[in-house]
């Protein structure tokens, strides 16, 4: 199924970007007791929609294209699709190369390693080199790597307060960076989460010359006809 493609002032806007029709009243949060145990969940909470892996997650709704795109922000939804099925967070279609490895493409100032967790979504080489332009926080800093296999680690969110439901700081620079958290993890019922988080194994790192040289060859192996998807 192709993915529709969204502009907005003449640029290309993420798969995975969220849009003002999508945010949706913030529930109740309570106390819970489950199968898993104590945890918070929602006063109206519906298993099926609201819980996975342990974990309560954010409600948000689907509708790309209406309003207009919140570049800060990411669509909770699409991007578990987007990491689900290893789809390009820029275009949306499926982003393995032909030797089965796929582009992941960070905001980091350092290599990405070899079992480095990540929310990010993997990338097409140019819808790497589009984000690279478009996006300041990519401009300043971005680190590359081939991966072989991301396999599903955990979620990234706030965890709250077992005692007071209250959420707590997190260790990063900003009040409200999202803390990855292992399925395993005890914290993760007391987890409000965002986004799925995978492991990325078999890591290759890249520069960004040879994210450039990939995308002239996935150029001239479209123009040959060796690609059936483009990812524009």
């Amino acid at each position: 199924m192709l993915t529709q493609q969204h502009y907005w002032n003449g640029v290309r806007v993420p798969y995975i970007t969220a849009w003002t029709s999508e945010s949706l009243p913030v529930p109740t949060i309570v106390r819970r007791i489950g199968r898993g145990g104590e945890g918070i969940g929602y006063a109206d909470e519906e298993p099926l929609i609201d819980r996975r892996h342990e974990a309560l997650w954010v409600r948000t709704g689907l509708a790309p294209g209406r309003g207009r795109p919140d570049f800060a922000r990411i669509n909770s939804l699409r991007q578990k699709r987007t990491m689900r099925f290893g789809l390009c967070q820029v275009c949306g279609h499926e982003a393995a190369r032909a030797d089965g490895r796929t582009l992941y493409l960070l905001g980091a100032a350092t290599p990405i390693c070899e079992g480095e967790t990540t929310a990010a979504p993997p990338v097409h080489p140019r819808c790497a080199l589009e984000a690279i332009q478009s996006c300041p926080h990519l401009r300043r800093n971005h680190a590359a790597a081939l991966v072989e296999r991301s396999a599903p680690w955990g979620v990234a969110g706030i965890v709250h307060d077992s005692v007071t439901l209250a959420p707590l700081p997190a260790p990063g620079a900003h009040p409200y960076d999202l803390v990855h958290v292992r399925v395993a993890d005890p914290r993760i019922r007391w987890t409000l989460a965002n986004f799925t988080v995978h492991r990325l194994e078999g890591v290759t790192a890249l520069s960004l010359l040879d994210v450039v040289a990939m995308a002239k060859e996935d150029l001239q192996l479209e123009a040959a006809g060796g690609l059936a998807m483009t990812a524009t």
